[in-house]
Protein backbone atom coordinates (compact mmCIF):
# COMPACT_ATOMS: atom_id res chain seq x y z
CA UNK A 1 0.00 0.00 0.00
CA UNK A 2 2.90 2.25 1.10
CA UNK A 3 4.46 1.63 -2.43
CA UNK A 4 1.12 2.06 -4.55
CA UNK A 5 0.46 5.45 -2.37
CA UNK A 6 4.04 6.44 -3.36
CA UNK A 7 3.69 6.31 -7.16
CA UNK A 8 0.47 7.64 -6.92
CA UNK A 9 1.72 11.18 -5.45
CA UNK A 10 5.00 11.19 -7.70
CA UNK A 11 3.00 10.31 -10.74
CA UNK A 12 1.77 13.54 -11.14
CA UNK A 13 4.54 15.66 -9.73
CA UNK A 14 6.55 13.57 -12.68
CA UNK A 15 4.40 14.09 -14.81
CA UNK A 16 3.73 17.94 -14.10
CA UNK A 17 7.84 18.35 -14.64
CA UNK A 18 7.73 17.16 -17.47
CA UNK A 19 5.24 19.21 -18.96
CA UNK A 20 6.83 22.27 -17.75
CA UNK A 21 10.16 21.06 -19.26
CA UNK A 22 8.71 20.73 -22.63
CA UNK A 23 6.88 23.80 -22.74
CA UNK A 24 10.56 25.42 -21.61
CA UNK A 25 11.88 23.61 -24.36
CA UNK A 26 9.26 24.61 -26.98
CA UNK A 27 9.51 28.27 -25.83
CA UNK A 28 13.70 27.88 -26.39
CA UNK A 29 12.98 26.22 -29.56
CA UNK A 30 10.19 29.03 -30.59
CA UNK A 31 12.48 31.82 -29.33
CA UNK A 32 15.92 30.17 -31.09
CA UNK A 33 14.04 29.85 -34.57
CA UNK A 34 13.29 33.55 -34.13
CA UNK A 35 17.34 33.66 -33.74
CA UNK A 36 18.69 34.44 -37.51
CA UNK A 37 20.79 30.97 -37.83
CA UNK A 38 24.28 32.73 -37.97
CA UNK A 39 23.69 34.46 -34.96
CA UNK A 40 22.91 31.44 -33.04
CA UNK A 41 25.60 30.56 -30.79
CA UNK A 42 26.30 27.34 -32.44
CA UNK A 43 26.97 29.22 -35.97
CA UNK A 44 28.36 32.53 -34.18
CA UNK A 45 31.92 31.54 -33.91
CA UNK A 46 32.13 30.51 -37.28
CA UNK A 47 30.22 33.49 -38.86
CA UNK A 48 33.42 35.49 -37.43
CA UNK A 49 36.13 33.41 -38.73
CA UNK A 50 34.47 33.37 -42.11
CA UNK A 51 34.09 36.88 -42.02
CA UNK A 52 38.10 37.33 -40.70
CA UNK A 53 39.14 34.92 -43.27
CA UNK A 54 36.88 36.74 -46.06
CA UNK A 55 38.89 40.58 -45.09
CA UNK A 56 42.17 38.75 -45.80
CA UNK A 57 41.18 37.16 -48.64
CA UNK A 58 40.69 40.27 -49.84
CA UNK A 59 43.62 42.24 -48.66
CA UNK A 60 45.42 39.24 -49.92
CA UNK A 61 44.12 39.52 -53.56
CA UNK A 62 44.72 43.60 -53.66
CA UNK A 63 48.47 43.16 -52.55
CA UNK A 64 49.32 41.26 -55.23
CA UNK A 65 48.30 44.22 -57.72
CA UNK A 66 47.65 41.79 -60.56
CA UNK A 67 46.51 42.92 -64.16
CA UNK A 68 44.88 40.67 -66.57
CA UNK A 69 46.73 41.89 -69.57
CA UNK A 70 48.96 40.03 -71.81
CA UNK A 71 53.03 39.22 -71.86
CA UNK A 72 55.94 38.19 -72.83
CA UNK A 73 57.73 35.08 -71.92
CA UNK A 74 60.48 33.31 -72.81
CA UNK A 75 61.03 29.99 -72.84
CA UNK A 76 63.57 27.34 -74.40
CA UNK A 77 64.36 28.47 -78.08
CA UNK A 78 61.46 30.64 -78.92
CA UNK A 79 58.88 33.53 -77.45
CA UNK A 80 55.50 32.13 -76.17
CA UNK A 81 52.82 34.21 -75.57
CA UNK A 82 50.94 34.30 -72.02
CA UNK A 83 47.42 35.65 -72.31
CA UNK A 84 45.41 35.35 -68.64
CA UNK A 85 42.45 36.32 -69.69
CA UNK A 86 41.39 32.94 -70.54
CA UNK A 87 38.05 33.20 -68.84
CA UNK A 88 37.17 36.27 -70.34
CA UNK A 89 37.49 34.81 -73.45
CA UNK A 90 35.52 31.22 -72.91
CA UNK A 91 32.58 33.84 -71.58
CA UNK A 92 32.33 35.89 -74.68
CA UNK A 93 32.27 32.33 -77.08
CA UNK A 94 29.42 31.36 -74.66
CA UNK A 95 27.89 34.32 -75.12
CA UNK A 96 28.34 34.51 -78.53
CA UNK A 97 26.79 30.58 -79.14
CA UNK A 98 30.88 29.43 -79.50
CA UNK A 99 32.52 26.53 -77.88
CA UNK A 100 35.59 27.59 -79.47
CA UNK A 101 38.00 31.05 -78.61
CA UNK A 102 37.90 33.97 -81.01
CA UNK A 103 41.34 34.58 -81.10
CA UNK A 104 44.45 35.41 -83.95
CA UNK A 105 45.73 31.19 -84.77
CA UNK A 106 48.90 32.30 -86.26
CA UNK A 107 48.78 30.50 -89.77
CA UNK A 108 52.33 28.56 -89.11
CA UNK A 109 50.67 26.82 -85.82
CA UNK A 110 47.56 25.37 -88.36
CA UNK A 111 49.68 24.32 -90.78
CA UNK A 112 51.93 22.36 -88.03
CA UNK A 113 52.75 18.65 -88.56
CA UNK A 114 52.59 18.48 -84.77
CA UNK A 115 51.66 22.42 -82.91
CA UNK A 116 51.89 20.29 -79.44
CA UNK A 117 56.15 19.52 -80.20
CA UNK A 118 57.32 22.71 -77.73
CA UNK A 119 60.71 23.60 -79.19
CA UNK A 120 59.26 23.18 -83.02
CA UNK A 121 56.57 26.09 -81.88
CA UNK A 122 58.72 28.19 -79.99
CA UNK A 123 61.20 28.21 -83.33
CA UNK A 124 58.13 29.05 -85.65
CA UNK A 125 56.70 31.44 -83.66
CA UNK A 126 60.24 33.29 -83.27
CA UNK A 127 61.25 33.73 -87.31
CA UNK A 128 57.63 34.64 -87.54
CA UNK A 129 57.14 37.65 -85.31
CA UNK A 130 54.13 35.61 -84.28
CA UNK A 131 53.50 33.97 -81.42
CA UNK A 132 51.34 30.95 -79.88
CA UNK A 133 49.76 31.45 -76.66
CA UNK A 134 50.59 29.43 -73.63
CA UNK A 135 48.80 26.92 -72.06
CA UNK A 136 45.66 26.92 -73.79
CA UNK A 137 44.10 24.05 -75.98
CA UNK A 138 44.72 23.85 -79.57
CA UNK A 139 42.67 21.39 -81.63
CA UNK A 140 41.99 21.49 -85.35
CA UNK A 141 43.17 24.95 -86.22
CA UNK A 142 41.42 26.53 -82.76
CA UNK A 143 41.98 27.30 -79.57
CA UNK A 144 39.78 26.26 -76.91
CA UNK A 145 39.77 26.50 -73.27
CA UNK A 146 40.16 23.09 -71.75
CA UNK A 147 39.77 24.40 -68.18
CA UNK A 148 35.98 23.89 -66.87
CA UNK A 149 33.42 25.76 -68.04
CA UNK A 150 30.99 26.27 -64.92
CA UNK A 151 33.01 29.38 -63.84
CA UNK A 152 32.47 31.10 -67.41
CA UNK A 153 28.75 30.03 -67.46
CA UNK A 154 27.88 31.74 -63.27
CA UNK A 155 30.37 34.48 -63.35
CA UNK A 156 31.98 35.89 -66.29
CA UNK A 157 29.05 35.92 -68.42
CA UNK A 158 26.36 37.41 -66.47
CA UNK A 159 29.02 40.21 -65.91
CA UNK A 160 29.42 40.53 -69.42
CA UNK A 161 26.63 40.14 -70.31
CA UNK A 162 25.10 43.09 -67.67
CA UNK A 163 28.43 45.60 -67.87
CA UNK A 164 29.84 45.20 -70.98
CA UNK A 165 32.93 44.90 -69.38
CA UNK A 166 35.10 41.82 -68.21
CA UNK A 167 35.38 40.68 -65.49
CA UNK A 168 38.72 40.56 -64.34
CA UNK A 169 40.48 37.49 -62.68
CA UNK A 170 41.53 38.55 -59.51
CA UNK A 171 38.08 39.58 -58.24
CA UNK A 172 36.65 36.02 -59.67
CA UNK A 173 39.54 34.44 -57.91
CA UNK A 174 38.07 36.37 -54.66
CA UNK A 175 34.80 35.87 -54.94
CA UNK A 176 34.90 32.26 -55.11
CA UNK A 177 37.48 32.12 -52.09
CA UNK A 178 35.41 33.87 -49.58
CA UNK A 179 32.52 31.13 -51.24
CA UNK A 180 34.95 28.34 -50.94
CA UNK A 181 35.87 29.47 -47.33
CA UNK A 182 32.67 29.76 -46.32
CA UNK A 183 31.34 25.80 -47.92
CA UNK A 184 34.94 24.61 -45.68
CA UNK A 185 33.30 26.11 -42.66
CA UNK A 186 30.03 24.53 -42.91
CA UNK A 187 31.57 21.32 -43.50
CA UNK A 188 33.65 21.58 -40.64
CA UNK A 189 30.73 22.63 -38.62
CA UNK A 190 28.27 19.96 -39.53
CA UNK A 191 31.21 17.40 -39.01
CA UNK A 192 31.42 19.06 -35.41
CA UNK A 193 27.50 18.47 -35.22
CA UNK A 194 27.10 15.26 -36.34
CA UNK A 195 30.12 13.11 -35.18
CA UNK A 196 32.20 15.07 -32.84
CA UNK A 197 30.20 14.55 -30.35
CA UNK A 198 31.44 16.82 -26.73
CA UNK A 199 34.17 18.49 -28.70
CA UNK A 200 34.41 21.89 -27.53
CA UNK A 201 33.27 24.92 -29.67
CA UNK A 202 36.65 26.61 -29.18
CA UNK A 203 38.93 23.70 -30.40
CA UNK A 204 36.89 22.96 -33.77
CA UNK A 205 37.05 26.69 -34.33
CA UNK A 206 40.84 26.26 -34.04
CA UNK A 207 40.85 23.34 -36.52
CA UNK A 208 38.51 25.48 -39.14
CA UNK A 209 41.59 27.53 -38.86
CA UNK A 210 44.02 25.67 -39.73
CA UNK A 211 41.82 23.85 -42.21
CA UNK A 212 41.15 27.21 -43.99
CA UNK A 213 44.90 28.45 -44.27
CA UNK A 214 45.89 24.54 -45.56
CA UNK A 215 43.19 24.83 -48.26
CA UNK A 216 45.62 26.78 -49.98
CA UNK A 217 42.67 29.46 -50.76
CA UNK A 218 45.42 32.39 -49.55
CA UNK A 219 48.07 31.39 -52.60
CA UNK A 220 45.09 30.70 -55.11
CA UNK A 221 43.93 34.71 -55.03
CA UNK A 222 47.68 35.51 -54.41
CA UNK A 223 48.71 34.04 -57.87
CA UNK A 224 45.10 35.03 -59.60
CA UNK A 225 45.70 33.58 -63.16
CA UNK A 226 42.90 31.21 -64.49
CA UNK A 227 44.21 27.87 -63.07
CA UNK A 228 43.18 29.05 -59.84
CA UNK A 229 39.68 29.24 -60.90
CA UNK A 230 38.26 25.90 -61.27
CA UNK A 231 40.25 24.85 -58.29
CA UNK A 232 38.37 27.86 -56.16
CA UNK A 233 35.22 26.79 -57.46
CA UNK A 234 35.45 22.98 -56.88
CA UNK A 235 36.26 24.10 -53.39
CA UNK A 236 33.11 26.62 -53.06
CA UNK A 237 31.12 23.13 -54.12
CA UNK A 238 31.98 19.87 -52.81
CA UNK A 239 32.29 20.57 -48.86
CA UNK A 240 29.13 22.24 -49.15
CA UNK A 241 27.78 18.74 -51.20
CA UNK A 242 29.47 16.87 -48.41
CA UNK A 243 27.61 18.62 -45.30
CA UNK A 244 24.12 18.49 -47.41
CA UNK A 245 24.89 14.45 -47.28
CA UNK A 246 25.94 14.97 -44.19
CA UNK A 247 22.89 16.81 -42.66
CA UNK A 248 20.17 14.56 -44.84
CA UNK A 249 19.98 11.87 -42.66
CA UNK A 250 21.09 10.34 -39.25
CA UNK A 251 22.48 7.15 -38.54
CA UNK A 252 20.07 4.57 -37.60
CA UNK A 253 18.82 4.40 -41.05
CA UNK A 254 16.02 6.38 -41.21
CA UNK A 255 14.67 8.32 -44.49
CA UNK A 256 16.99 10.91 -45.82
CA UNK A 257 15.47 14.30 -46.83
CA UNK A 258 15.53 13.81 -50.45
CA UNK A 259 15.90 17.50 -51.29
CA UNK A 260 19.33 17.31 -49.38
CA UNK A 261 20.22 14.50 -51.22
CA UNK A 262 19.81 16.25 -54.70
CA UNK A 263 21.35 19.23 -53.43
CA UNK A 264 24.47 17.65 -52.15
CA UNK A 265 25.03 15.15 -55.51
CA UNK A 266 24.58 18.07 -57.57
CA UNK A 267 27.19 20.21 -56.34
CA UNK A 268 29.58 17.85 -56.27
CA UNK A 269 28.31 16.51 -59.54
CA UNK A 270 29.07 20.17 -61.03
CA UNK A 271 33.04 19.56 -59.91
CA UNK A 272 32.99 18.44 -63.12
CA UNK A 273 32.73 21.22 -65.13
CA UNK A 274 35.14 22.98 -62.73
CA UNK A 275 38.25 20.63 -62.12
CA UNK A 276 36.91 17.24 -62.70
CA UNK A 277 39.23 15.48 -60.15
CA UNK A 278 37.09 16.43 -57.63
CA UNK A 279 34.44 14.57 -58.41
CA UNK A 280 35.96 11.63 -56.81
CA UNK A 281 34.68 13.34 -53.60
CA UNK A 282 31.80 11.28 -54.88
CA UNK A 283 32.55 8.71 -52.48
CA UNK A 284 31.83 10.36 -49.82
CA UNK A 285 27.83 10.20 -50.64
CA UNK A 286 28.67 6.26 -49.86
CA UNK A 287 30.19 6.90 -46.54
CA UNK A 288 27.42 9.44 -45.33
CA UNK A 289 24.53 7.96 -46.49
CA UNK A 290 25.42 3.75 -45.73
CA UNK A 291 22.99 3.75 -42.56
CA UNK A 292 20.03 4.72 -45.77
CA UNK A 293 21.88 2.12 -48.26
CA UNK A 294 21.87 -0.74 -45.58
CA UNK A 295 18.25 -0.33 -44.59
CA UNK A 296 17.37 0.03 -48.26
CA UNK A 297 16.21 3.38 -47.14
CA UNK A 298 18.16 4.54 -50.62
CA UNK A 299 19.41 2.86 -53.66
CA UNK A 300 16.25 0.59 -53.89
CA UNK A 301 12.69 -0.40 -54.84
CA UNK A 302 11.22 -1.22 -51.42
CA UNK A 303 8.83 2.04 -51.54
CA UNK A 304 8.41 5.29 -53.49
CA UNK A 305 10.07 7.50 -51.20
CA UNK A 306 13.26 4.91 -51.51
CA UNK A 307 12.97 5.54 -55.17
CA UNK A 308 12.61 9.25 -54.79
CA UNK A 309 16.03 9.34 -52.43
CA UNK A 310 18.16 6.91 -54.90
CA UNK A 311 16.83 9.39 -58.02
CA UNK A 312 17.77 11.92 -55.80
CA UNK A 313 21.15 10.88 -55.06
CA UNK A 314 21.98 9.55 -59.19
CA UNK A 315 20.26 11.83 -61.54
CA UNK A 316 22.34 15.30 -60.73
CA UNK A 317 25.44 13.04 -61.72
CA UNK A 318 23.54 11.62 -64.68
CA UNK A 319 22.57 15.21 -66.14
CA UNK A 320 26.05 17.11 -64.93
CA UNK A 321 27.74 14.30 -66.59
CA UNK A 322 25.66 14.08 -69.60
CA UNK A 323 25.93 18.04 -70.52
CA UNK A 324 29.73 17.56 -69.68
CA UNK A 325 29.79 14.52 -72.52
CA UNK A 326 27.98 17.07 -75.18
CA UNK A 327 30.42 19.71 -74.61
CA UNK A 328 33.36 17.40 -74.73
CA UNK A 329 32.01 16.05 -78.23
CA UNK A 330 31.13 19.65 -79.31
CA UNK A 331 34.77 20.94 -78.98
CA UNK A 332 36.78 17.50 -79.48
CA UNK A 333 34.19 15.00 -80.79
CA UNK A 334 34.99 12.67 -78.17
CA UNK A 335 32.34 12.70 -74.79
CA UNK A 336 35.06 11.64 -72.52
CA UNK A 337 38.05 14.38 -73.35
CA UNK A 338 38.05 17.19 -71.86
CA UNK A 339 41.11 18.58 -73.99
CA UNK A 340 44.12 18.64 -71.50
CA UNK A 341 45.99 16.67 -73.97
CA UNK A 342 45.91 19.59 -76.75
CA UNK A 343 47.56 22.05 -74.38
CA UNK A 344 49.90 24.41 -75.68
CA UNK A 345 52.75 23.63 -72.63
CA UNK A 346 56.48 23.02 -72.00
CA UNK A 347 56.20 19.13 -73.21
CA UNK A 348 53.98 17.31 -75.76
CA UNK A 349 51.02 16.21 -73.95
CA UNK A 350 49.37 13.95 -76.24
CA UNK A 351 52.57 12.01 -76.59
CA UNK A 352 53.81 11.77 -72.65
CA UNK A 353 54.21 8.96 -70.93
CA UNK A 354 54.92 8.63 -67.13
CA UNK A 355 55.97 5.54 -65.69
CA UNK A 356 54.71 4.13 -62.52
CA UNK A 357 57.83 5.01 -60.55
CA UNK A 358 57.65 8.47 -61.64
CA UNK A 359 54.25 9.49 -60.95
CA UNK A 360 54.42 7.77 -57.51
CA UNK A 361 57.30 9.73 -56.56
CA UNK A 362 55.87 12.94 -58.22
CA UNK A 363 52.48 12.29 -56.02
CA UNK A 364 54.94 11.53 -52.64
CA UNK A 365 56.79 14.85 -53.29
CA UNK A 366 53.49 16.87 -53.32
CA UNK A 367 52.54 15.62 -50.27
CA UNK A 368 55.76 14.84 -48.32
CA UNK A 369 58.32 17.17 -49.80
CA UNK A 370 60.33 19.04 -47.15
CA UNK A 371 60.41 23.10 -45.84
CA UNK A 372 63.60 24.31 -47.13
CA UNK A 373 64.52 26.87 -43.65
CA UNK A 374 66.48 29.53 -44.40
CA UNK A 375 68.46 31.64 -41.64
CA UNK A 376 67.34 35.24 -43.75
CA UNK A 377 63.50 36.68 -44.18
CA UNK A 378 62.07 34.94 -44.72
CA UNK A 379 63.30 32.08 -43.51
CA UNK A 380 62.00 30.12 -45.98
CA UNK A 381 63.09 29.68 -49.57
CA UNK A 382 61.93 27.63 -53.07
CA UNK A 383 62.71 23.63 -51.98
CA UNK A 384 62.68 22.92 -55.75
CA UNK A 385 65.07 25.90 -56.33
CA UNK A 386 68.49 24.42 -58.80
CA UNK A 387 70.96 26.73 -56.98
CA UNK A 388 73.95 25.40 -55.39
CA UNK A 389 72.99 26.53 -52.03
CA UNK A 390 69.91 23.81 -51.94
CA UNK A 391 70.96 20.97 -50.24
CA UNK A 392 66.94 19.34 -51.58
CA UNK A 393 67.41 20.23 -55.36
CA UNK A 394 68.49 16.22 -55.58
CA UNK A 395 64.69 15.73 -55.37
CA UNK A 396 64.04 16.72 -58.92
CA UNK A 397 67.82 16.28 -60.54
CA UNK A 398 67.69 14.33 -63.58
CA UNK A 399 64.11 12.92 -62.26
CA UNK A 400 60.91 12.58 -64.33
CA UNK A 401 59.43 15.86 -62.39
CA UNK A 402 57.66 19.06 -63.49
CA UNK A 403 58.49 20.99 -60.23
CA UNK A 404 57.30 24.63 -59.42
CA UNK A 405 58.39 27.02 -56.97
CA UNK A 406 56.92 25.90 -53.72
CA UNK A 407 58.60 26.01 -50.03
CA UNK A 408 57.02 21.94 -49.25
CA UNK A 409 54.76 19.48 -49.28
CA UNK A 410 51.02 19.06 -47.49
CA UNK A 411 52.65 17.51 -44.60
CA UNK A 412 55.37 19.93 -43.99
CA UNK A 413 53.27 22.38 -44.64
CA UNK A 414 50.42 21.24 -42.41
CA UNK A 415 52.51 19.18 -39.73
CA UNK A 416 49.11 18.56 -37.61
CA UNK A 417 48.82 15.31 -40.74
CA UNK A 418 52.32 14.01 -39.38
CA UNK A 419 49.28 13.20 -36.55
CA UNK A 420 47.68 10.70 -38.96
CA UNK A 421 49.60 7.52 -39.22
CA UNK A 422 49.15 7.63 -35.25
CA UNK A 423 45.81 8.61 -35.13
CA UNK A 424 45.37 5.14 -37.77
CA UNK A 425 47.28 2.76 -35.42
CA UNK A 426 44.96 3.95 -32.31
CA UNK A 427 41.97 2.80 -33.81
CA UNK A 428 43.24 -0.41 -35.26
CA UNK A 429 44.63 -1.11 -31.71
CA UNK A 430 40.91 0.23 -30.47
CA UNK A 431 38.95 -2.00 -32.66
CA UNK A 432 41.44 -4.96 -31.86
CA UNK A 433 40.67 -3.80 -28.29
CA UNK A 434 36.58 -4.06 -28.66
CA UNK A 435 36.63 -6.70 -30.98
CA UNK A 436 38.75 -8.89 -27.89
CA UNK A 437 35.82 -7.76 -24.99
CA UNK A 438 33.00 -7.45 -27.13
CA UNK A 439 31.10 -10.80 -25.57
CA UNK A 440 31.68 -9.09 -21.90
CA UNK A 441 30.87 -5.65 -23.10
CA UNK A 442 27.83 -6.70 -24.55
CA UNK A 443 26.63 -8.66 -21.77
CA UNK A 444 27.29 -5.34 -19.40
CA UNK A 445 25.67 -3.60 -21.63
CA UNK A 446 22.45 -5.37 -21.71
CA UNK A 447 22.35 -5.75 -17.97
CA UNK A 448 23.03 -2.01 -17.67
CA UNK A 449 20.18 -1.59 -20.10
CA UNK A 450 17.81 -3.64 -18.42
CA UNK A 451 18.76 -1.82 -15.35
CA UNK A 452 18.02 1.88 -16.51
CA UNK A 453 14.66 0.30 -17.73
CA UNK A 454 13.40 -1.15 -14.69
CA UNK A 455 14.70 1.74 -12.71
CA UNK A 456 12.64 3.90 -14.86
CA UNK A 457 9.54 2.09 -14.91
CA UNK A 458 9.18 1.03 -11.30
CA UNK A 459 10.27 4.08 -9.66
CA UNK A 460 9.55 6.46 -11.99
CA UNK A 461 12.09 8.69 -11.07
CA UNK A 462 13.86 11.37 -13.23
CA UNK A 463 17.14 9.81 -12.31
CA UNK A 464 16.29 6.33 -14.70
CA UNK A 465 15.12 8.70 -17.32
CA UNK A 466 18.37 10.77 -17.24
CA UNK A 467 20.35 7.50 -17.08
CA UNK A 468 18.87 6.19 -20.08
CA UNK A 469 19.76 9.45 -21.78
CA UNK A 470 22.94 8.96 -21.16
CA UNK A 471 23.12 5.84 -22.39
CA UNK A 472 21.55 6.95 -25.87
CA UNK A 473 23.97 9.67 -25.27
CA UNK A 474 26.84 7.35 -24.81
CA UNK A 475 25.53 5.51 -28.03
CA UNK A 476 25.23 7.96 -30.36
CA UNK A 477 28.79 9.21 -29.54
CA UNK A 478 30.51 5.93 -30.20
CA UNK A 479 28.42 6.05 -33.64
CA UNK A 480 29.31 9.63 -34.54
CA UNK A 481 33.30 8.99 -33.56
CA UNK A 482 32.97 5.33 -35.45
CA UNK A 483 31.70 7.44 -38.48
CA UNK A 484 34.33 10.16 -38.37
CA UNK A 485 37.41 7.60 -38.41
CA UNK A 486 35.71 6.51 -41.92
CA UNK A 487 35.12 9.94 -43.11
CA UNK A 488 38.99 10.69 -42.18
CA UNK A 489 40.67 7.22 -43.58
CA UNK A 490 38.24 8.25 -46.80
CA UNK A 491 39.93 11.54 -46.99
CA UNK A 492 43.32 9.89 -46.18
CA UNK A 493 42.64 7.51 -49.04
CA UNK A 494 41.54 10.38 -51.43
CA UNK A 495 44.68 12.24 -51.13
CA UNK A 496 47.12 9.35 -52.18
CA UNK A 497 44.86 8.77 -55.15
CA UNK A 498 44.89 12.55 -56.38
CA UNK A 499 48.74 13.00 -55.33
CA UNK A 500 48.68 10.30 -57.86
CA UNK A 501 46.68 11.95 -60.98
CA UNK A 502 48.20 15.42 -60.49
CA UNK A 503 51.80 14.92 -59.55
CA UNK A 504 52.83 13.85 -63.27
CA UNK A 505 51.59 17.29 -64.58
CA UNK A 506 53.36 19.39 -61.87
CA UNK A 507 54.80 19.19 -58.62
CA UNK A 508 53.32 22.49 -57.14
CA UNK A 509 51.35 24.61 -54.82
CA UNK A 510 48.32 24.98 -57.21
CA UNK A 511 47.98 20.79 -57.38
CA UNK A 512 48.40 21.16 -53.68
CA UNK A 513 45.22 22.70 -53.21
CA UNK A 514 43.22 19.39 -54.65
CA UNK A 515 43.64 17.46 -51.71
CA UNK A 516 45.52 19.07 -48.76
CA UNK A 517 42.05 20.33 -47.45
CA UNK A 518 41.15 16.72 -47.66
CA UNK A 519 44.46 15.70 -45.88
CA UNK A 520 43.65 17.95 -43.03
CA UNK A 521 40.25 17.50 -42.62
CA UNK A 522 40.62 13.19 -42.73
CA UNK A 523 43.43 13.76 -40.09
CA UNK A 524 40.91 15.48 -37.89
CA UNK A 525 38.42 13.09 -38.21
CA UNK A 526 41.08 10.38 -37.10
CA UNK A 527 42.13 12.66 -34.03
CA UNK A 528 39.07 13.93 -32.79
CA UNK A 529 37.97 10.03 -31.63
CA UNK A 530 41.16 9.68 -29.62
CA UNK A 531 41.11 13.00 -28.44
CA UNK A 532 37.36 12.73 -26.64
CA UNK A 533 38.61 9.71 -25.04
CA UNK A 534 41.65 10.75 -23.56
CA UNK A 535 39.52 13.88 -22.81
CA UNK A 536 36.91 11.67 -21.24
CA UNK A 537 39.65 10.20 -19.00
CA UNK A 538 40.78 13.67 -17.65
CA UNK A 539 44.46 13.61 -19.87
CA UNK A 540 44.75 16.83 -21.86
CA UNK A 541 47.77 16.06 -23.59
CA UNK A 542 46.62 15.00 -26.44
CA UNK A 543 44.49 17.91 -27.00
CA UNK A 544 47.59 20.00 -25.69
CA UNK A 545 49.44 18.06 -28.62
CA UNK A 546 47.10 18.72 -31.59
CA UNK A 547 46.54 22.74 -30.67
CA UNK A 548 50.39 23.17 -30.53
CA UNK A 549 50.44 21.38 -34.13
CA UNK A 550 47.76 23.21 -35.30
CA UNK A 551 49.43 26.62 -34.30
CA UNK A 552 52.55 25.79 -36.02
CA UNK A 553 50.73 24.90 -39.29
CA UNK A 554 49.40 28.47 -39.09
CA UNK A 555 52.85 29.98 -38.81
CA UNK A 556 54.17 28.14 -41.44
CA UNK A 557 51.83 28.97 -43.92
CA UNK A 558 52.22 32.74 -43.11
CA UNK A 559 55.86 32.07 -44.28
CA UNK A 560 54.50 30.06 -46.83
CA UNK A 561 52.69 33.40 -48.06
CA UNK A 562 55.93 35.92 -47.65
CA UNK A 563 58.34 33.38 -49.37
CA UNK A 564 60.77 34.92 -52.36
CA UNK A 565 60.81 33.04 -55.50
CA UNK A 566 57.04 31.90 -55.58
CA UNK A 567 54.59 33.03 -58.33
CA UNK A 568 53.52 36.61 -57.88
CA UNK A 569 56.07 36.81 -54.68
CA UNK A 570 55.89 40.08 -52.46
CA UNK A 571 59.05 41.36 -53.51
CA UNK A 572 58.63 41.58 -56.77
CA UNK A 573 54.81 42.28 -57.05
CA UNK A 574 54.46 44.42 -54.25
CA UNK A 575 58.04 45.45 -53.07
CA UNK A 576 56.64 48.22 -50.48
CA UNK A 577 54.82 45.48 -48.63
CA UNK A 578 57.62 43.42 -48.65
CA UNK A 579 59.87 45.94 -47.29
CA UNK A 580 57.82 46.63 -44.56
CA UNK A 581 57.24 43.23 -43.21
CA UNK A 582 60.94 42.34 -43.63
CA UNK A 583 61.00 45.08 -41.19
CA UNK A 584 58.77 43.88 -38.72
CA UNK A 585 60.41 40.95 -38.58
CA UNK A 586 63.96 41.74 -38.59
CA UNK A 587 64.20 44.58 -35.98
Amino acid sequence: MHSTATDRTSAPTFASDTAATTTVERAKSHTRHRIPRILRPDWLPFAILWALASAIIVLLTISTHPVDTAYQLHYADGTFLVDRAQYQRLADAFLHGRTWLDVHVPDWLAAMDNPYDAQARGAEGTASGDPSLWDWAFYHGRYYCYFGPLPAIVLFAPYKALTGMDLSTAAACAILAIAACASLIFLVQTLWKRFWKGTPRWFVVLACTAIIAASGLSYLVLVPWFYSIPILASLALAPTGIALWARSADDIGSVPRTGMVAAGSLLVALTMMCRPTFILTAVFGLILLWPQIRSREMLAVRSRHAIQASLAAIVPFLLVGGVMMWYNAARFGNPLDFGAAYNLTGFDMTQRHVSPQARLFSGALLLFAPIRFTREFPFTADVFATGAGNPWAFLIHNRDVIAEPTVGGIVALSPICLLALPAVIWLIVSCFSRGSHASSDTGGLHKRTEEVETTGVSSGTQSGMSSAVSLKKSHEMTRGMSRSCAIGITCLLLVGVIACIDGPFGVNARYMCDMAWLAVIGTICLLMPAEAASRMKGRRWLTVTIVVFLVFGLALQALWLMTTGRLEAWNVSNPALYTWLQGVFTR
